[in-house]
């Protein structure tokens, strides 16, 4: 093998090992199957992480939770009324400030969050299966110290090790 043939291999074994594009293309094979796990439950990756929020943070005024979770409220609202429609949230205007809609998890809400939770756990399992517990969760602080770093203004998109349960705030 020549020099020239070497430095090309470096470069092509570099690439191919880069952190980064690692990074990437496990975050497409991730987002696959999470998303196929969150459609079989009518949900959208956004909405799951939409109902997770108001989960664990209870009910909050809609751009407040635009502002969370970074959408615009366009965006949001094209989330929240299918999934006001199915009965998962209540959108209600704040009696002190009418302007304001707060919107809240409903009982179906936390009931359908759990299943879809539960088979997202089932699909992250199934990614992380090479991982025992303890690089599970080194991985998911490296990731979340990422997150932190490049996103700082933003809440971690999901509860970080369980389900949640069927009940809401």
């Amino acid at each position: 093998m020549t020099t020239n043939d070497q430095v090309t291999s470096g470069i092509i074994e570099q690439r191919r090992t880069s952190a980064g594009l690692l990074l990437a293309l496990l975050g497409q094979t991730a987002m696959r199957r999470l998303r196929d796990a969150h459609t079989a439950h009518q949900l959208s990756p956004r909405q799951f992480h939409l109902l997770d929020l108001l989960h664990d943070q209870g009910p909050m005024g809609q751009q407040e939770l635009g502002q969370v979770m970074g959408v615009d409220a366009s965006v949001l609202v094209t989330l929240l009324n299918p999934l006001e429609a199915d009965g998962f949230v209540s959108r209600q205007r704040d009696p002190t400030d009418r302007r304001r809609h707060v919107v809240a998890l409903s009982p179906a809400g936390g009931q359908h969050l759990a299943a879809a939770a539960h088979a997202q756990h089932a699909a992250e399992d199934q990614l992380f299966a090479a991982l025992d517990t303890n690089q599970r969760e080194q991985l998911r602080q490296l990731l979340l110290a990422l997150q932190a770093n490049l996103h700082p203004d933003q809440v971690p998109p999901c509860s970080p090790c369980s389900p949640p349960a069927a009940d809401h705030r």
